[in-house]
């Protein structure tokens, strides 16, 4: 007779180490948490988030699952914060920052995320935050010093929210469109999977309100190293309506 899918399921035992900083009545409450969480099968990881320290800058303690035969380290791991559908921030941990995981084990880890891998205002959230790892693949982000922090924040959130590109050629991602006084300014992703570096002629973009095009401009050349994305910004000579709705088409 098979065993059943239940009689599989385990809870790995929940582990502390000497430099947490809890007292022993944390322990209790820590226990009572784990139980509330699902049994995982053989071979799998999980990280489900426990308690919120601090918002701003994003602090919190997450209950780390492994319950592989073998001790894993979390190298090159990335995590992601989510509020619903919506990325809140996201963490790329190595073995200096996480230590490894024991086999078949549950280990509370404290976190910290900086401002640059923080998105959003916590105040502003209506469904409750969870932690999910990402299977994304590491590309570098370039973002020049020219883009605002909160543009920077707003980049870092597009462009981990979407996965990677396939490798057979490079893309455009539309970041934002604002309106200004007489302009519009208009951020873009030029992402670069490939393998080899691109240098890309200049790039002729139109600005749409509705069927109509209102706009037109150019981007200079830009160059793009392998496996990574680049943000650039151009702007359109146009005085928009805070009616208008405005969209971006790339002219190839």
């Amino acid at each position: 007779m098979q065993p059943s899918t239940d009689s599989l399921l385990i809870q790995p035992a929940l582990y502390f180490t000497e430099d947490m900083p809890i007292v022993k009545e944390d322990e209790y409450v820590f226990r009572y948490a784990l139980n509330q969480l699902p049994k995982l099968g053989p071979g799998q990881l999980a990280i489900h988030l426990f308690q919120v320290l601090q918002t701003e800058p994003l602090q919190l303690i997450a209950l780390f699952q492994n319950t592989l035969e073998q001790h894993f380290q979390l190298n090159d791991l990335v995590v992601l914060v989510l509020s619903g559908d919506q990325l809140v921030a996201r963490k790329t941990f190595t073995i200096e920052e996480v230590p490894v995981l024991l086999p078949k084990a549950t280990l509370p880890l404290w976190l910290d995320f900086s401002e640059e891998e923080q998105f959003v205002d916590l105040s502003t959230l209506d469904a409750p935050l969870q932690l999910v790892f990402s299977n994304e693949q590491l590309t570098d982000l370039v973002i020049d010093d020219s883009f605002t922090a909160p543009e920077q924040r707003l980049i870092r959130q597009i462009a981990f929210s979407h996965p990677a590109p396939p490798t057979d050629g490079w893309s455009l991602l539309p970041v934002s469109l604002f309106k200004r006084e007489q302009t519009v300014d208009a951020i873009v992703l030029v992402r670069n999977p490939s393998e080899q570096s691109i240098e890309l002629d200049p790039l002729d973009f139109e600005l749409t309100c509705g069927d109509q095009t209102v706009s037109t401009t150019q981007h200079e050349a830009v160059t793009v190293s392998a496996k990574s994305e680049r943000a650039i910004r151009f702007v359109f000579d146009y005085t928009a309506k805070v009616t208008d709705s405005l969209a971006l088409r790339y002219l190839p």
